[in-house]
């Protein structure tokens, strides 16, 4: 562009410049007459001569370096927003199917894993236990109570061996009202389940007595087996052990009364830290409850080993084991019933199966494969007992079973239909020796 004067405007970027520049003229150089005069003009004077600029002297400086600065780095994307499914992917391997023997039944319940060998759950699912079993995945293993407290509703147990499932932890504050969270474990006795609800009510005294601790509550469908159960956050973080639901509005459950729907309630979850986390210094278990009818075993728990990969394994493992643990703490009514109804028959009732049981006492189970499928399953075991000499085959004090159980699914556990030994009687092993 053009402006007065002959001036050169630029515009470079946002940034304008102002060139100076000249126009052109006639330049006259002065000299003699005419020559159409005649006269001779004098010679005109030589030129100048070249002005020669001296070069600068080298620098003994070293270049200067220009830093072009890089483009900056990407900024990486945010991360992904959680998701529940993608929650329940990475938590539930470490929620534990609980069996319970007592003296006279067997119960199921629901735990989760604070540690490789500890599980918390409410208090009680393991209230008056003889025995305990865990399945943690395809891992099945005994466990012991390290700490009780009834009136909270809380329990943490010690497994026998280490599991290997996710370990969970607890949120630092109770959730807020409105908050979504999901309850995790075995209701009715079923495969893993999640149901997802929220939060509707925090400090919540469900015997509108004032005596009981608060709780939280929640809309999330919890049934019998949820018990002791993780309430957790989207972010997989435990906000609460489930403990109860209420099935009336009344708590009559008379004509007059009516169902309760969506109200189910947990343990705060900053509380159960703060109990599993002072029981965890514990050494010494809590007492399993005595039955009447056994002797006193030095060791009452049985190793187990599950190596078959059925989808029923593990559920087969814990019914064996239910028997077992119950033969070894007197609890013969619990143990007989795990038969089916027609093999408590052909055993001749449960005063005669027992009478030979009185010092016998499972060490070890090995479940080396489960072939079949519906409700109708084989499972082949090793098996070692200890007993005395009067109670053992040709006087073993110490044998090693390989039995065939014919396993059969009653709608509620596997049962015992019959056993058969494909290898012939037992082999005699050594007392002690595992």
């Amino acid at each position: 562009m053009k402006d007065h004067a002959g001036r050169t405007r630029l515009q470079m970027g946002a940034v304008w410049l102002l060139v100076l520049g000249t126009t052109s003229a006639c330049i006259t150089v002065p000299g003699g007459p005419s020559p159409a005069g005649g006269a001779t003009a004098p010679p005109p004077p030589p030129p100048p001569p070249p002005v020669t600029t001296p070069a600068p002297p080298p620098t003994t400086q070293p270049p200067v370096e220009t830093t072009v600065p890089s483009d900056p780095e990407p900024s990486l994307p945010p991360p992904p927003s959680p998701s529940w499914p993608a929650t329940v992917e990475t938590v539930q391997s470490g929620v534990a199917r609980l069996t319970v023997t007592t003296c006279d039944a067997a119960g199921q319940g629901t735990g989760f894993l604070v540690d490789d060998d500890l599980i918390v759950t409410a208090a009680h699912v393991v209230e008056g236990a003889t025995a305990l079993n865990v399945a943690v995945g395809g891992e099945v293993t005994s466990a012991q109570v390290l700490g009780i407290n009834s009136e909270a509703d809380l329990a943490l147990l010690r497994t026998t061996t280490d599991l290997s499932g996710h370990i969970f932890s607890f949120t630092d504050a109770d959730p807020a009202v409105g908050e979504e969270v999901a309850a995790l474990g075995y209701p009715l006795r079923a495969d893993l389940t999640f149901t997802r609800g929220a939060v509707s009510g925090l400090n919540v005294d469900p015997t509108a007595s004032g005596t009981a601790q608060p709780l939280i509550q929640t809309d999330a469908a919890v049934n019998p087996g949820n018990s002791g159960g993780p309430l957790i956050t989207i972010d997989g973080e435990v906000a609460g052990v489930m403990s109860a639901k209420r099935t009336w509005v009344l708590g009559t459950g008379t004509a007059e009364d009516f169902s309760a729907e969506g109200t189910a309630y947990a343990v705060s979850g900053p509380r159960a830290y703060q109990a599993s986390t002072e029981w965890q210094q514990r050494t010494v278990p809590v007492p399993p409850e005595t039955c009447d009818g056994g002797q006193e075993s030095t060791s009452a728990d049985v190793v187990i080993d599950v190596q078959s990969t059925h989808d029923q394994a593990t559920n087969i493992a814990q019914s064996l084991l239910v028997h077992g643990q119950s033969i070894n703490h007197g609890a013969y009514e619990t143990a007989f019933a795990v038969f089916t109804p027609e093999l408590q028959e052909s055993l001749g009732g449960l005063e005669t199966w027992r009478s030979g049981l009185l010092t016998t006492y499972w060490r070890t189970l090995t479940l080396e494969q489960v072939t079949g499928e519906g409700d109708v399953l084989l499972a082949d075991v090793e098996l070692r007992t200890e007993q005395s000499a009067a109670d053992g085959p040709e006087g073993q004090e110490c044998s090693i079973w390989t039995n065939r159980y014919q396993m059969e699914w009653d709608g509620t556990a596997w049962r015992i239909a019959q056993v058969t030994r494909p290898a012939g009687p037992p082999v005699e092993c050594d007392p002690g020796e595992l």
